[in-house]
């Protein structure tokens, strides 16, 4: 049986259908619309954490340069200043607040029933760099990794030099290799904003008790064997053995240039050997500097017209010239080389600020060794360990 179609619900049906064409052509047309024009925003990811500094690196163009003066860009519904540079729209002497934000592009349609081409992108603005501080940096000797525990608030990453640490919950933890005696700490948010700071390394060493050997009496055979007789018998835990007394003197076979140039090197006794026998005696072996008492470089820094290098008479040197500084530096890096467990620097005589003597920490824990003073005013808390002034 066949039903007849009213002329109502006919009327009905063609009317459904010409809406439906019509809305398909816009829908058509509106992509291709978009498509065509090709509205990007430059340097701008959807949901990207950005600091305020970056944003002016953000644009918008267009695949059709003709229409990009008809762009329009909206920062939270606001309307911003743009200017145009050749194929594209920069936000003039725009930053926006921290926090959230939503960043419109828009070209109006210049075709009737075709809707406009729109890009939007969803960002965070974050300038504050995260905190970081360190609640445990600590290594067994000079020689050892570096043990570092801490935390980090507001960081996605944390490093210790060139380590990246593990991080749960805004608390980082790592082990590095030996260094220097100073790591640097960087913290660094996902938006770029980072803290850091250089952490002086302490390490362990044991209190010992020790003798003072000259590189005269190391050099004689008799007074060697007494010395390594009370080490045997552990009546000494650490011998104390010259590399450079107030004579200015250097005891071994030193290559650093300066003491050959100037005199100052002796072949009084081989520091590896010394060293290799007091390891075997059980004893710690740490080498003695003199800095700035020097009659050798301070006269032969007068003989050469080099007057800044001197200090009072000819007996000490000026402790403020860098070549002065960098003599001492160098040897003790060399010795520190040279196997000794500890350096032991005697700064009297002369003016040692936090800087060089930072510097003398650092060249010396590079070389392996522990760095020690004697007692100085304004210099022990840089030394790994600290000599009673007189010894």
């Amino acid at each position: 049986m066949s039903t007849r179609v009213r002329r109502s619900e006919l009327f009905l049906l063609v009317f459904l259908g010409v809406v439906f064409a019509v809305s398909s052509t816009l829908v058509v047309g509106s992509v291709a619309h978009i498509d065509k024009i090709g509205l990007t925003v430059d340097g701008l990811r959807d949901g990207a954490v950005l600091r305020g500094d970056v944003f002016r690196d953000v644009s918008v163009s267009t695949d059709e340069p003709d229409v990009l003066d008809r762009v329009e860009v909206l920062v939270d519904d606001v309307v911003v200043a743009t200017t145009r540079d050749r194929d594209r729209l920069t936000l003039k002497d725009f930053r926006p607040a921290e926090g959230d934000h939503t960043l419109i592009a828009r070209v109006r349609s210049a075709t009737p029933l075709v809707m406009d081409a729109v890009v939007d992108q969803r960002f965070t603005i974050d300038d504050t760099a995260p905190s970081v501080v360190v609640d445990h940096v600590r290594a067994e000797g000079p020689r050892s990794p570096v043990i570092i525990k801490g935390t980090a608030r507001g960081a996605a990453v944390v490093r210790i030099g060139q380590t990246r640490a593990l991080m749960v919950n805004g608390v980082f933890a790592a082990v590095v290799p030996a260094a220097s005696a100073t790591v640097y700490v960087e913290a660094r948010d996902a938006a770029g904003n980072s803290a850091g700071r250089h952490v002086v390394v302490p390490v362990s060493r044991p209190d010992v008790r020790a003798v003072e050997v000259t590189a005269a009496d190391w050099a004689t055979p008799r007074a060697r064997e007494h010395v390594l007789a009370m080490a045997r018998k552990g009546e000494v835990e650490a011998v104390r053995l010259d590399v450079k007394d107030e004579t200015g003197q250097v005891a071994h076979l030193s290559e650093v240039p300066l003491a050959k140039q100037i005199g100052a090197v002796r072949d009084l006794y081989d520091p590896r050997a010394a060293v290799g026998e007091l390891h075997a005696a059980g004893v710690r072996a740490v080498a003695v500097i003199i800095a700035f008492r020097d009659p050798v470089l301070a006269r032969a820094s007068a003989a050469s017209g080099r007057r800044d290098h001197v200090g009072a008479g000819l007996t000490l040197t000026n402790s403020a010239h860098p070549e002065v500084r960098g003599y001492v530096v160098a040897l003790a890096r060399e010795a520190a080389s040279l196997g000794f467990d500890d350096v032991l620097l005697d700064l009297s005589g002369g003016e040692s600020d936090v800087d060089f003597v930072a510097e003398l920490r650092d060249a010396v824990r590079a070389g392996g060794a522990c760095f020690g003073v004697v007692e100085e005013e304004g210099v022990v808390a840089q030394a790994d360990f600290v000599v009673p002034s007189g010894r």
